[in-house]
């Protein structure tokens, strides 16, 4: 048995074996399961799924005696392939839905009562939560980073009645999209200015949509918002390229030719307070070029830092077209500015 002890650590991955006579077969059963025990399991499932492909350079062919039984060996050196590749499986887009009925509120869905409860980075915004919400002491819930994104309510509602709609524009515009809903400043204000006859708000995160459904309902408004749980891009994309996996009744709302796009982007990046003029390809996660590409051709309000570069959107205009800029101030300190850019008129061939 030393013998046959010594033949198993010898031998690495045997791939055949070959008796030369007909003994009694316990020893050799002894000696092939001693040998398997050895075999690396990928090393096995190569040889076995892939035998003719995987081997190379066949080397080291020796003949051992185990018990008196001459037993031939041949170890071979296995190259491992990369899988061979497949097409991915194409499946088909979900259809982008309204939320029905209302998002639970959650942890993060908060109402401050007192500055003591208000972390650090937030107090500056507590104190001016009556600018923020008129109605704040009556339940308005905000997520942590809805403070410092919620666009002031006197802003939000002079915006709102500034924006041209049905009323008096040519052709006649049904329908504005929120494309960042928040906790709802703006939505809200396009709901009360009661000039549009559909108002879509999306947001991707369900607390502050989940806020933003809550401060409409504070507000008496919900009835009148379509509220979407998504990515405005990835909506802005289905509109344009693949209508069909938008749910029916959105496709109703938004027909392009009658709808105004409303952007107010995270600002993110760079920090604007500190450049004397904000250079807007330094926006994250979206920076001008992304918001304007993904919202042409249709008509789009820009909702920008107030020291945006004024170059960088007048580059925006369609050929022949230009566009109108509004500075937005409150207690004489400007607050944002909003560009209003207008449908691109397809170019003749």
């Amino acid at each position: 048995m030393g013998q046959e002890q010594s033949v198993v650590e010898g031998v690495e991955a045997p791939s055949s074996s070959r008796v030369g006579s007909t003994p009694p077969r316990s020893p050799i059963k002894r000696a092939e399961t001693a040998l398997n025990t050895r075999i690396q399991p990928h090393t096995n499932r190569v040889t076995k799924k892939r035998s003719k492909r995987s081997r190379r350079d066949t080397s080291e062919r020796k003949t051992i005696i185990v018990d008196g039984i001459p037993i031939s060996f041949r170890r071979e050196r296995l190259v491992s392939l990369p899988p061979l590749e497949t097409e991915p499986e194409k499946t088909a887009m979900s259809i982008m839905k309204p939320v029905v009925g209302k998002l639970p509120l959650t942890d993060e869905c908060l109402h401050y009562d007192d500055v003591s409860e208000v972390p650090q980075n937030l107090q500056k915004y507590f104190h001016q939560r009556y600018s923020i919400f008129k109605f704040y002491d009556y339940d308005i819930r905000l997520t942590n980073d809805a403070w410092f994104g919620v666009t002031p309510e006197p802003l939000a509602s002079r915006l709102a009645n500034d924006l041209p709609s049905h009323l008096y524009s040519t052709p006649r515009r049904t329908t504005i999209v929120d494309l960042f809903g928040g906790a709802g400043g703006n939505t809200i204000a396009f709901a009360l200015s009661e000039k549009w006859e559909h108002v879509i708000s999306i947001e991707r995160d369900a607390s502050t949509l989940a806020c933003a459904q809550h401060n409409a309902e504070v507000y008496g408004v919900s009835e009148y918002i379509t509220f979407i749980h998504g990515d405005c891009l990835d909506f802005l994309d289905r509109l344009k390229h693949h209508p069909e996996t938008l749910d029916p009744s959105l496709r109703e709302k938004c027909d392009m030719s009658k709808t105004v796009l409303f952007a107010s982007p995270p600002w993110g990046g760079v920090d604007y307070k500190e450049q004397d003029v904000f250079d807007l390809s330094t926006m994250e996660p979206y920076n001008l070029e992304v918001l304007h590409k993904s919202c042409s051709p249709m008509e789009h309000a820009l909702y920008l830092p107030r020291t945006s570069d004024l170059r960088q959107i007048a580059k925006l205009a369609p050929e022949g077209e230009r566009i109108e800029v509004v500075q937005y101030c409150m207690e004489g300190a400007s607050k944002a500015m909003v560009a209003l850019i207008p449908e691109a008129t397809p170019e003749l061939t």
